[in-house]
C-alpha cells in the first residue's frame, strides 16, 4: 500500500512540475515582450572588426565603410558630403548589404534587394527599410546612436 501512495505522489509531483514549466515557458516571452531589455549603450563608436575606431576620413575618402556598432554589421556612407550610417543587415533574410556609390544605392546580393540612400526599399523582397543611426563626429571618430 505504501508503494502506491509513493507512486501517486511521484506522478502528482511530476504533473505539477510539467504544468509549472509549461506555464513559465508561456509567461517569460510575454513579460520579455512587455519589458524589453535595453540594447546597451545609447551611443556606440563605429569600429572595424578588430575593435579599432573607423575614422571619419576613411569613410569620406572611400565613400563607404562597413564595420560594427551595437553588436551588428553597420555601414557608414558619404552621401553628397554627409555622413550617414545604417544597419548593414538586410531586412529580408539578414544578408549584408553593400553601398554602390556609382548607383547611389545599397544592394543586397542575396535576392537583389535595393535600398535608396535613406535606407528605404526601392525593389526586391526586403519588407522594411534599413535601420538608420544618428551620426556624430568627435575627434575624427564616428559615434552612432539609435534613431
Amino acid at each position: 500500500m505504501d508503494e502506491k501512495i509513493g507512486r501517486r505522489n511521484f506522478f502528482g509531483t511530476l504533473i505539477n512540475w510539467i504544468f509549472g514549466l509549461t506555464v513559465v515557458s508561456w509567461i517569460v516571452p510575454i513579460v520579455a515582450y512587455l519589458f524589453p531589455k535595453s540594447k546597451g549603450e545609447a551611443e556606440n563608436i563605429f569600429m572595424d572588426p578588430s575593435g579599432n575606431p573607423i575614422r571619419t576620413s576613411a569613410v569620406l575618402g572611400e565613400g563607404s565603410k562597413t564595420g560594427l556598432a551595437f553588436g551588428d554589421a553597420t555601414i557608414a556612407i558619404n552621401y553628397k558630403g554627409e555622413l550617414r550610417a545604417f544597419s548593414a543587415v538586410c531586412t529580408h533574410l539578414g544578408c549584408i548589404v553593400s553601398w554602390k556609390k556609382e548607383e547611389g544605392i545599397f544592394f543586397c546580393p542575396c535576392h537583389a534587394g535595393k535600398f535608396d540612400p535613406n535606407g528605404n526599399v526601392i525593389s526586391g523582397p526586403p519588407p522594411k527599410p534599413l535601420p538608420q543611426y544618428r551620426v556624430k563626429v568627435e575627434e575624427d571618430k564616428i559615434k552612432l546612436s539609435k534613431v
